[in-house]
């Protein structure tokens, strides 16, 4: 018997650094709501509008990442108690107005704070290589060099984080800690949805691997698959997520592809510059949003930032990835790709240290070749072919989504 006999409220609260946080929420909720509960999402005001278009209900919060907008964690997060002070007050806030029975966060760096002070039940979900149980470096394979000089800066980073948000709840009434801001993403219950061949991690009674969350109702464009995607030449799926804007190693890419042959569709994720990248080349169809669910039976490669939304939804239907990343979560899923032989890096590690203009600094070294030739190397690889087929069947068997709406109702 599918859903509880008496119904219960959630609050589903992502962060606003990425969209795919956004509908990973959506999707979560749209799964309760099948179940005969009640879910309600709460986002930052970057993403009212998406979500009004769609007439999606939803509530508005403050995000310690509106202090830059930037796509990945960075030091402004954290530079500025009142800021976060002001996030957790209003998080509390709400909490306490609506009494969930539980609370969801999606790599939401102050939420664990705030439901403590509320005294609401607190679960996470995120992706495995940002919780404090991995031994990963990000964006590093074991033997890359720099990968100890990475590892020093990034946990320096964490504990930075970690002690001015330790602060921030201290000043709203927590005990006072200090640690690992990674803590921070960490629940009750801990959701990932990766899997374990993609992001191994130690087992733990609180770790559950949900698998991808896949969400369907992006207001997509008009789709014709015969006028759009027929000529007789391969095709290549570009994909730079909603928040890219590096458009001059975007554009360089999507040339090379032309010029080896491809035809090429662009998912510009909603960004109107995208749009006009090629806008006079016939072999690139660039999409607002793009259809990638009728899209990828007929595609050869996707090329991508490395979001881990898009790199599983082409594992699904056994597509060969290259990762050109701009920020170490995105470098990070190249090294897993490699290591689980369904893709590759575009470019070797990179030491970050705030500075996403160090992936595009790389790839300006290549040439046009050689990024050719790493992209058809990846696509004539008889093993990879072989792994994706594997990998594939591994990921058709989850269903993040439902998996996690059973797991909340559960408790």
């Amino acid at each position: 018997m599918m859903g509880s006999a008496v119904r219960k409220r959630y609050l589903l609260i992502p962060g606003n650094n990425s969209l795919s946080h956004v509908v990973k929420c959506l999707a979560v909720g749209e799964a309760l709501a099948k179940r005969g509960q009640e879910a309600q999402v709460a986002v930052g005001s970057n993403h009212s509008l998406f979500l009004r278009q769609l007439a999606i209900e939803h509530l508005i919060l403050p995000d310690i990442q509106e202090s830059d907008e930037s796509v990945f964690p960075s030091v402004e997060w954290f530079r500025r108690p009142r800021t976060i002070i002001d996030c957790i007050r209003a998080e509390v806030d709400l909490l306490r107005a609506h009494r969930p029975d539980r609370v969801l966060g999606v790599f939401r760096f102050t939420l664990k704070a705030s439901a403590r002070i509320a005294g609401i039940p607190y679960d996470s979900l995120i992706c495995g290589c940002m919780t404090p149980d991995s031994e990963e470096v990000l964006g590093y394979d074991a033997g890359d060099p720099g990968r100890e000089a990475q590892r020093a800066d990034l946990e320096g980073f964490y504990r930075y984080a970690g002690a001015k948000v330790g602060d921030a709840a201290a000043a709203c009434g927590l005990p006072s800690s200090r640690g690992d801001i990674r803590h921070m993403l960490k629940g009750e219950r801990t959701f990932l949805w990766d899997f374990p061949e993609f992001a191994p991690l130690p087992r733990r009674p609180d770790l559950f691997h949900v698998g991808p969350i896949a969400w369907n109702r992006w207001p997509y464009d008009a789709f014709d698959p015969q006028a759009r995607l027929d000529g007789g030449r391969p095709l290549a799926v570009a994909a730079f997520g909603t928040c890219t804007k590096c458009l001059p190693s975007i554009r360089r890419i999507i040339k090379v592809l032309v010029d080896r042959g491809y035809r090429v569709a662009l998912a510009a994720g909603g960004q109107k510059e995208f749009l006009a990248v090629m806008p006079d080349d016939p072999r690139v169809i660039a999409y607002s949003f793009a259809p990638l669910p009728a899209i990828w039976p007929s595609a050869s490669v996707l090329v991508t930032h490395g979001g881990q939304m898009t790199v599983f939804e082409a594992l699904q239907y056994e597509v060969p990835v290259v990762v050109m990343p701009f920020q170490p979560e995105q470098a990070h899923n190249g090294v897993c790709l490699e290591r689980l032989g369904c893709g590759a890096r575009l470019i070797a590690s990179q030491l970050f240290q705030g500075h996403p203009g160090v992936y595009a600094k790389a790839l300006d070294r290549m040439s046009d070749e050689e990024i050719g030739s790493k992209i058809s190397r990846i696509v004539r690889d008889p093993s990879i072919k072989t792994r994706l087929a594997e990998i594939g069947r591994t990921i058709r068997r989850y269903r993040g989504a439902e998996t996690i709406a059973g797991l909340l109702e559960a408790r």
